[in-house]
């Protein structure tokens, strides 16, 4: 072999073996790259959950803030249901980081401990957010014991001739979405009371207690709609008919009247006779008109066992 051939094949050894060596190096490289993305991405991972029950609590406070801006009150429930249940997720939550911090300490500890000590304290910032956080989610709801606020607006329905209910309609928008537990009315044979709970912060009352007419407190109920609550007031049945209702209330009271009619019996026939002339229609008007005329004029025979001189209708 001459001089030429060994330079050339000392050259393609040396060659090769750099190659190698460079080959090797490249491919620790790129291991140690792929590890520090896995750390990183464990790392993220673990912020973002560390951060899934702050993130739940900035929500509820920016709908918080949302909340005085919105006009329409259906809205307003809603969006008052919503930050309620995400309060409530942000504290499960918190409960469970504090948790999995409690079990992950002493394994962290001991693996960080062959590291630097500076990565090792890097962790232990990340809990105080979190439980300085939870102070303001563990306000409580509004208070239940408010004084109850008047229903003053409400429509009303008689009922038509036989009808066996009297019925009230209140309107209060989105009332349906209410737990049922904070909707009662309670009825007794002349009177009924409705209260309905925490709608919109506030404690709703109707109550009536000088109903025009007795009902049937046992047949007498609720329905619960979306944007309404009726009101059936079971009417009491007479003879030949259920009682005819022309107002919902008895401004006189039924006791006073009760009392004047028992004093008198000719004045409780009067009083019979103009409740007959006051509903009856033109026909009973005129015939009660006519009975009127003749007993003014003594044609029906008067004495003391006689009706008393009417006045005029």
């Amino acid at each position: 072999m001459d001089l030429t051939d060994l330079i050339k094949s000392t050259l393609t050894t040396n060659i090769r073996q750099n190659l190698l060596v460079l080959e090797k190096e490249e491919q620790k490289s790129k291991e140690k790259e792929e590890m520090v993305n896995i750390e990183e991405v464990s790392q993220q991972e673990e912020q973002q959950e560390e951060l899934a029950s702050t993130t739940r609590q900035l929500d509820a406070e920016c709908l918080e803030e949302l909340l005085g801006q919105v006009s329409r009150e259906s809205a307003k429930l809603h969006l008052a249901n919503l930050i309620a249940k995400l309060k409530k997720e942000s504290l499960t939550l918190k409960r469970v980081e504090a948790s999995k911090a409690k079990v992950s300490a002493p394994s962290s500890s001991s693996s960080t401990s062959k590291e630097v000590n500076d990565d090792a304290k890097s962790p232990a910032p990340a809990p105080a957010p979190v439980q300085v956080k939870s102070e303001p989610a563990k306000m409580p709801a509004p208070s239940a014991e408010t004084r109850y606020v008047p229903i003053s607006s409400f429509a009303f329905d008689a009922g038509g001739y036989n009808g066996k209910f009297v019925t009230l309609y209140v309107s209060l928008v989105g009332v349906g979405s209410l737990d049922r537990s904070n909707i009662t009315c309670e009825f007794t044979k002349d009177s009924f009371d409705l209260i309905v709970k925490d709608y919109q912060g506030k404690t709703l009352r109707l109550m009536r207690d000088n109903l025009e007419h007795d009902i049937v407190n046992e047949k007498s109920k609720i329905i619960v709609k979306a944007d309404k609550i009726v009101i059936k007031l079971a009417k009491v049945k007479g003879e030949y008919s259920y009682d005819s209702w022309t107002n919902l209330t008895d401004k006189k009271g039924k006791k006073k009247k009760a009392e004047e009619k028992s004093k008198d019996p000719s004045a409780s026939i009067m009083e019979l006779m103009k409740d007959m002339y006051d509903s009856g229609d033109d026909k009973m008007k005129k015939m009660i008109g006519e009975t009127m005329l003749k007993q003014r004029e003594g044609k029906l025979g008067g004495g003391p066992d006689g009706m008393p001189d009417m006045p005029p209708m």
